[in-house]
């Protein structure tokens, strides 16, 4: 990972985070080391978080350098869980279930995501609520997402709503912990990336 530059201090001291805390304008950029080998056709992303906000913008998998990138995004709209993906073409289709507004809370709720080609199945404390086949022509089926994944939101300077073209809000307030990609048998080992990023009591 490379270090962030930003108007402070380089901050590039590599943390184990077992719960990692954001307060709005905090972030973290994670490059996937195995990008190269994962089959993008069938990509997943699982972790656990809280919240006490109805808005925020919880992982993005994806460069998000421009509108052409591929994506994988999670959040909250509306208290709700909202999932987004584009596979091409700047398409991006959102997923949401209106029977799930309990997702702001300030509990812990464990989603996952996963991608099967043009096929979403979308779980939230274990249960399916979501499954939703995006692309039936199946025209594009990869996840191309450039090996890199935001977690609480973007560098600085670069507002989550427009970044995201209006899918969601604001940055995220709350916490995050157990981040797993793809199918690996080992969490994220989360590092620090902005001097407002620290890790949270183990509660």
């Amino acid at each position: 990972m490379s270090r962030k530059e930003s108007g402070s201090k380089y901050c590039d001291k590599k943390i184990k985070f077992y719960i990692a805390k954001f307060v709005g304008n905090s972030y973290i950029k994670y490059t996937d080391p195995f990008y190269g080998k994962r089959d993008l056709q069938y990509s997943r992303l699982s972790l656990n978080f809280t919240t006490n906000q109805t808005e925020g913008l919880i992982a993005w998998m994806g460069k998000s350098e421009d509108e052409d990138n591929d994506f994988l995004a999670i959040g909250l709209a509306n208290g709700t869980l909202k999932v987004v993906i584009n596979l091409g073409e700047r398409i991006s289709v959102p997923l949401m279930h209106s029977k799930y507004f309990t997702c702001s809370d300030g509990r812990w709720h464990f989603t996952t995501v996963v991608q099967n080609q043009t096929c979403i199945k979308v779980y939230l404390d274990e249960e399916l609520i979501l499954f939703e086949d995006i692309d039936p022509q199946r025209k594009y089926t990869a996840l191309n997402y450039g090996g890199i994944c935001y977690f609480g939101g973007f560098e600085i300077g670069r507002k989550v709503n427009i970044v995201t073209t209006g899918l969601f809000q604001k940055e995220f307030f709350g916490k995050i912990k157990d981040v797993v990609l793809f199918q690996d048998s080992k969490k994220i080992q989360l590092m620090r990336r902005w001097m407002h990023m620290r890790e949270a009591d183990q509660q």
